[in-house]
């Protein structure tokens, strides 16, 4: 009987230990949108991908390191002012992204020298 119950319970235990992709967990948008900084896509360097970002603090340079560069004028959020990589909910496409923010709180002749030296090898 003390064999049984402990095949069972290795039985049990196996069974639950199956591998399997977790299902992605859905965002609510709209809440994510209000943790995060907007931003309007101001130029972008469509050989590359990377981009800059106009936000109330500046501007803000970003690696796209996702297949989809987004358009000039589009709306973004994220937190721009804080480097490295993120997800970047692009408003204006509805769809999301994954970036890295190089530099933030930039002017404008700043940003298009930091947008230049990503554009070439040996870059920033």
């Amino acid at each position: 009987m003390k064999k049984l119950y402990i095949l069972i319970t290795a039985a049990l235990f196996l069974v639950s230990c199956t591998k399997r992709d977790l299902l992605p967990v859905e965002i609510d948008v709209d809440s994510w949108m209000r943790t995060r900084d907007r931003g309007v896509v101001v130029l972008v360097d469509y050989y590359t991908g990377n981009y800059i970002v106009d936000t109330y603090r500046g501007y803000a340079v970003v690696e796209s390191w996702s297949g989809i560069p987004p358009r000039e004028y589009d709306l973004e959020y994220a937190l721009f002012t804080m480097r490295g990589v993120q997800r970047i909910y692009n408003y204006s496409g509805n769809y999301f992204l994954e970036g890295r923010v190089v530099d933030y709180w930039l002017t404008w002749p700043q940003a298009l020298d930091l947008l230049d030296a990503l554009s070439y090898p040996g870059g920033y």
